[in-house]
């Protein structure tokens, strides 16, 4: 069974984290909002090839990634109905399980969904920088500097510290070679876009209008497929827009869980 770690009791979430990190990011995230709530299970899974899950030699394309997921699923959540939160590649997964089987989803959040290695690059707006505490630069190594010029859009201690807790020890984990087979199948061989394919559960999709690596485009493209969804596009954030804008993000996604309680 893939790695996974669960907090508290009530209505299942299942929280699928981004490409090279594993669950503990999307845990820092979510979990200060989650603490102070009753009646949701958490649950937090490496996906294979990432954290404490292995690689697998039979996954070599997104389906197989998804698939493993899903079987993942049934076998901690049998038989049950569950929300789901997917961030980054997570939310394409997210999509995928959605697409499989609508009626075990109560609801799904996509935080910055879309993007991938075929995406057109006019798509994406430029990566921006525009606000910076310029006195973490000297507690900061050149490699954290560079990871910092190249994705944050707001650059904080608090920002810096939670990467250092979670995403810089995920990535020394991640699995280059299965993630370079994905990504040379990296899209569905189903088709999860176009508004022929929709999901009537609360929704909520997640976008930085400075995201430089998904855009914001995707996000808006597929508002239709989501029939209950809200769409934020958040100004002053990129790919890491949780923790960029971490008081608009936490209003947003306590909506999200409001409207999904009332559907459980």
């Amino acid at each position: 069974m893939l790695n996974h770690v669960i907090f508290g009791v009530g209505k299942p979430v299942l929280v699928l984290h981004g490409s090279t990190l594993d669950h503990r990011h999307v845990m820092e995230t979510l979990e200060p909002i989650f603490e102070k709530l009753n009646g949701w299970r958490r649950i937090y899974v490496d996906m294979p090839g990432h954290g404490k899950s292995p690689p697998k030699d039979d996954i070599a394309t997104q389906d197989d990634l998804l698939a493993a997921v899903l079987e993942f699923s049934r076998d901690v959540l049998p038989g049950q109905t569950f929300a789901i939160v997917g961030e980054s590649r997570g939310s394409y997964i997210a999509r995928g399980m959605v697409h499989t089987n609508p009626k075990r989803v109560s609801g799904v959040a996509l935080i910055v969904p879309g993007g991938s290695p075929t995406a057109d690059p006019a798509r994406l707006p430029a990566h921006s920088v525009l606000e910076v505490d310029l006195s973490i630069r000297d507690d900061m190594t050149d490699e954290e500097v560079e990871r910092f010029d190249n994705f944050y859009v707001v650059q904080r201690r608090d920002i810096l510290e939670k990467a250092r807790r979670s995403k810089y020890p995920a990535r020394a984990l991640w699995d280059r070679k299965q993630a370079s087979r994905i990504n040379s199948a990296f899209d569905f061989s189903f088709h999860v876009d176009g508004e022929t394919t929709t999901f009537d559960g609360p929704s909520l999709i997640l976008a930085g209008r400075q995201d430089s690596m998904s855009g914001y485009l995707d996000a808006v493209d597929i508002l239709p497929q989501f029939t209950r969804s809200t769409l934020a596009v958040l100004d002053a954030a990129g790919h890491g827009l949780a923790w960029e804008r971490p008081d608009v993000f936490n209003s947003l996604f306590l909506d999200w869980l409001e409207r999904v309680d009332r559907c459980f």
